[in-house]
């Protein structure tokens, strides 16, 4: 994951990022770094997924991405590799779909659902909505022939409203979902379903919304239900497998070159004991001396700790293996604990929804 600036053009209520004035761009010095230490490591899977997240990474230019992508592939040593945006669309044009369709980006695109949802949270720098805009850029992808999936973060608000999202999506054509939660991650203290009743309120939203999918017909993806349908049919011991958790499965590289791993989020957040959860920087190697990094050491030990705390005491281990550690972080001050609001909403709540959902397809087929 590679954070090109951490520069948004949007001032989100949920926002954890806490450096989003900082307009920094990542230097083509890191850029070849990226592609020579990382892309090119032996550690590095095949093909590697580069995903750039900001900050808003449509703030700079493609030409911008033209060269970075480049600069990516002539130090890469021939690795494969697969480009992915999450972006809030604004300021799609002709230039960006020429980008996006040649170097095959995969897209995520960020709209909270119909306008009153989305602009109450996601608002402009200056106050207003934001809505009208990611449409624009929504349609404007469609009409090139771009798919892309649709992230919304439900918040206290939404969870109301399972049909109105529903009707929304299904009015506009977007039928590739993912639902994040209202998370109390750094710069965003508090969540709105941190509150009595939500967690209950979370469960009734997921049954409308599976039973509308169920209704609907027709193909419609939705994250939440497909993850459950895949963890189903994986062998037990897969079931466990948890990127957050395994240290090297996700590197994250800040604006600077700064890497950082586990939960993308973590990274530059105040954290003294752990070095603000940077380890190294990539213009001064690869992966591999992330392990050797002393701060890098300290957290591995307090994660693998909470990891086995999860295991002795969690009934849902065998299908989450250990938790987020940015939402234990975050949410308990440390590392070494267990059950966070977190994964009480997307793993246990979420997957006895989606199985429920699930059971009552194959009594009704």
């Amino acid at each position: 994951m590679l954070q090109p600036t951490p520069f948004c053009n949007l001032d989100c209520a949920y926002c954890y990022l806490p450096h989003r004035d900082d307009r920094r761009r990542m230097s083509g010095e890191v850029l070849d770094a990226v592609g020579r230490n990382l892309v090119a490591s032996p550690l590095a899977a095949e093909p590697l997924s580069i995903v750039w997240h900001g900050g808003e990474p449509m703030t700079l230019p493609a030409d911008w991405y033209e060269d970075a992508f480049a600069r990516i592939e002539r130090a890469s040593a021939g690795r494969a590799i697969r480009h992915a945006f999450q972006t809030n669309a604004i300021g799609v044009n002709d230039r960006w779909i020429d980008l996006f369709r040649r170097w095959n980006v995969r897209l995520g695109v960020s709209i909270d659902g119909p306008q009153a949802l989305h602009d109450a949270h996601r608002r402009t720098r200056r106050g207003g909505g934001s809505h009208h805009l990611s449409m624009k850029g929504a349609a404007r992808l469609a009409e090139a022939g771009l798919s892309f999936h649709l992230i919304s973060v439900l918040t206290a608000d939404s969870l109301a409203q399972p049909d109105a999202l529903f009707d929304f999506y299904i009015e506009n054509g977007f039928r590739d979902i993912c639902f994040n939660v209202d998370e109390q991650e750094d710069a965003h203290l508090r969540s709105s379903l941190d509150s009595p009743g939500m967690e209950t309120a979370y469960r009734r939203f997921l049954d409308r919304f599976f039973a509308r999918i169920a209704a609907e017909g027709g193909a419609f993806a939705c994250r939440e239900l497909d993850a459950a349908r895949a963890l189903v049919l994986s062998p037990p011991e897969a079931r466990r497998a948890n990127p957050q958790t395994r240290p090297l499965e996700i590197v994250t590289v800040a604006v600077d070159g700064a890497m950082s791993t586990y939960s993308p989020e973590l990274i530059g957040a105040a954290a003294p004991q752990y070095d603000d959860f940077r380890f190294g920087n990539v213009r001064e190697g690869g992966p591999e001396t992330i392990l050797s990094n002393p701060a890098f050491r300290r957290l591995r030990t307090d994660i693998e700790a909470g990891i086995a705390a999860c295991a002795e005491v969690c009934p849902w281990f065998d299908v989450c293996g250990g938790g987020a550690p940015a939402n234990k972080f975050f949410e308990h001050g440390h590392l070494r604990g267990t059950e966070t609001l977190f994964c009480r909403l997307t793993r246990q709540i979420g997957l006895e929804a989606a199985l429920a959902a699930l059971e009552a397809d194959v009594q009704a087929a």
